[in-house]
């Protein structure tokens, strides 16, 4: 098999340059005919003449051809013999024009041939007859011819016409009823008459099929047995267990396999039972953050996770964001920057994973950072973020074991099964392939099992009981964010706006949560989001190190170092009664900019850096009527086969 390949990118090669036709020239054939002649049959010696007549239509400048002739179920070719448009050629070896070489490679007979003068554009008409010895099969009920006489590698030209002749002698024509006569690959149509048998493709040959003939003829009982058929007669016998040992072995790993992955994942995998639970919660059930419930609920580590942490930790005093707007040339467009800002609040009180995001946002003394800083950068930290956070289900007793770690066994089982299957589909099949035909069971049984591996194995992670509780409430918390206006007072809702922002992010609805408030009255901006293009008491932004002032989010510096009085300036001052008007009036001038703050982030912090890139032939395609005497199907079609082409 990789012997043909191997002959296959040789003979392209040769294609490109033998001839002397530069690369740029396209060339290619029209194959309009390939015809057989099988007659000389010598029954006793088991020798008979097989004559090859092919009519081709070149386009292009070609100068030689191959034909390979395997070796399986036959003894030996000989006698070959090969016209060019009528003018015999020559034997040799030196690839010079009017010659032709055959060389025995053990398993076939490769011959080339050079024309008696090139083709450029025209008609080829060539003629290749040789004898085949020790290619029929000799049974008591009937012996056999079996020939591929056109084989599947063609190099994917199809045939337009093809006919195989067969000539049997005087006294073995095949007898009605009782010896069949059976083409095999193209579709063909079968006439007898007497001791001449004639088979023709009825829609031509494509160009990947063969065309094969098994005529069953009355036997000879002094016809030579080939040296190779009591070896494939003990195949025969042994292929019915064969078949079905092949068979069983795909059902266990076909089937086999999948129920034990789906018995482990009924025991192992599923979640406990636990008692009711409400339909929904109003308020969130425990203290768990935002990131950690997230990473509960559907069992993964997903990025929004991570960024839903910023958004806590600024709901929480440790930061602040600031938003900066610009137009565009002649007020078209809007470039809108964010900044994180540290606040004067201690760390001391983190978990391992905020403390992480903190001292990367803002590493050693560092009290500001840029958004667009991060960009092609923090995609290492989201990751290690995403770890942390299932080290966190485990440390809060959610699950026994690391669930990633979990589903990462599973897929490195279904990966292992894969393998095999390519292991399987290159390598064992093609040693089994001449003792069973259901081979290519295996192969896709593994692959069955494989696609069992890794839909069961994402499922295989199982909570605890505690684990499973805990979800069961955050779900019926989510389904009230989800449903706001079926399940709550939309008001009360919106003055715990900035509050509930952070577990809407993780849990993939924030967009829909700041619309749904972008309208509203009591809905206040939230106070570590710093719009400075606002003006007023944003105007100036806040300063980095700084407490977050009464809670609102304006640093103390903001306000005069908390002056006694108002500042007045031409419109007319600012005091903290419009302060607060502000704030509640604010969040549908800033909705776009609390939405686009939230994609930058997850784009920006998950952002990469681009990486720099600069058949075999023979083979039986079809079934037919059974056969005496044992010549039952076998895997590898009958003797013949090989390929042709030209160059």
């Amino acid at each position: 098999m990789h012997r043909k390949w191997v002959a296959a990118i040789a003979f392209a090669i040769l294609l490109l340059g033998i001839t002397g036709v530069s690369a740029q020239d396209s060339r290619t054939l029209i194959w309009q005919r390939w015809d057989v002649v099988i007659d000389n049959i010598d029954t006793e010696n088991n020798v008979y003449r097989v004559t090859e007549h092919y009519e081709i239509e070149f386009r292009g400048t070609f100068s030689f051809g191959v034909r390979d002739i395997e070796h399986d179920m036959l003894e030996d070719i000989q006698n070959i013999r090969i016209t060019d448009r009528g003018t015999a050629l020559r034997s040799g070896c030196l690839n010079q024009a009017g010659t032709f070489c055959a060389r025995e490679t053990g398993s076939s007979t490769d011959i080339t041939y050079n024309f008696a003068t090139p083709i450029a554009s025209g008609k080829g008409i060539f003629e290749i007859s040789y004898e085949v010895v020790g290619n029929l099969l000799i049974y008591e009920g009937g012996d056999q011819l079996w020939w591929d006489a056109v084989p599947s590698d063609h190099f994917g030209y199809p045939i337009r016409a093809s006919t195989i002749t067969v000539e049997l002698p005087e006294g073995f024509a095949p007898r009605k009823d009782i010896d069949p006569v059976v083409t095999y690959g193209a579709t063909g149509d079968i006439t007898v008459e007497g001791t001449t048998v004639t088979a023709t493709a009825t829609n031509g040959i494509g160009s990947s099929e063969s065309f094969s003939i098994r005529v069953q003829y009355p036997h000879n009982p002094n016809a030579r047995v080939p040296s190779w058929q009591t070896s494939f007669d003990q195949d025969l016998a042994t292929r019915p267990l064969i078949n079905i040992g092949v068979i069983l072995a795909s059902v266990l790993i076909g089937l086999g396999l999948p129920l034990l992955f789906f018995v482990l994942w009924q025991t192992r995998g599923r979640d406990p039972k636990i008692g009711p639970v409400p339909t929904f919660l109003s308020e969130p059930p425990s203290s768990l953050p935002p990131a950690v419930v997230g990473t509960l609920i559907d069992e993964r580590s997903d990025p929004r996770d991570a960024i839903s942490t910023i958004v806590d930790l600024a709901q929480r005093g440790y930061m602040v964001i600031e938003e900066q707007q610009q137009e565009g040339l002649f007020g078209i467009g809007t470039t809108r920057e964010f900044t994180f800002k540290r606040t004067d609040k201690p760390l001391t009180d983190l978990r391992p994973y905020e403390t992480r995001m903190m001292n990367r946002l803002f590493s050693g003394s560092t009290l500001e950072r840029g958004m667009n800083s991060l960009r092609n950068t923090f995609y290492t930290t989201i990751t290690q973020i995403q770890t942390d956070l299932y080290g966190e289900l485990v440390k809060e007793g959610f699950f026994k074991s690391n669930p990633n770690n979990t589903r990462g066994v599973w897929s490195l089982i279904g990966v292992g099964l894969i393998v095999l299957t390519i292991l399987g589909a290159s390598m064992i099949l093609p040693l089994i392939e001449g003792l069973t035909e259901f081979g290519f069971c295996i192969p896709g049984a593994l692959f069955m099992a494989a696609a069992a591996a890794f839909a069961f194995g994402s499922a295989m992670p199982a909570k605890t009981r505690k684990g499973a509780e805990e979800a069961a409430k955050w779900k019926a918390f989510y389904e009230y964010l989800s449903n706001l206006d079926k399940y709550g007072n939309v008001d009360e809702a919106a003055q715990r706006f900035a509050e509930y922002l952070p577990y809407a992010v993780a849990f993939g609805i924030d967009k829909s949560w700041v619309r749904r408030f972008s309208q509203s009255t009591s809905a206040s901006i939230p106070p570590w989001y710093y719009p400075t293009y606002l003006g007023g008491p944003w105007r100036r932004g806040y300063r980095a190190g700084t407490p977050i002032y009464g809670g609102r989010g304006f640093g103390a510096g903001d306000l005069g170092d908390n002056l006694p009085g108002d500042l007045v300036s031409a419109d007319g001052g600012f005091s903290l009664d419009q302060m607060s008007g502000n704030l509640s009036q604010g969040l549908e001038s800033i909705s776009s900019g609390l939405t686009s703050m939230l994609d930058s982030a997850s784009s920006v912090m998950t952002s990469r850096p681009q990486s720099t890139t600069s058949g075999s032939s023979g083979r039986w395609s079809s079934g037919g009527r059974s056969f005496s005497g044992g010549g039952g199907f076998r895997s590898g079609g009958g003797g013949g086969g090989g390929r042709s082409g030209f160059g």
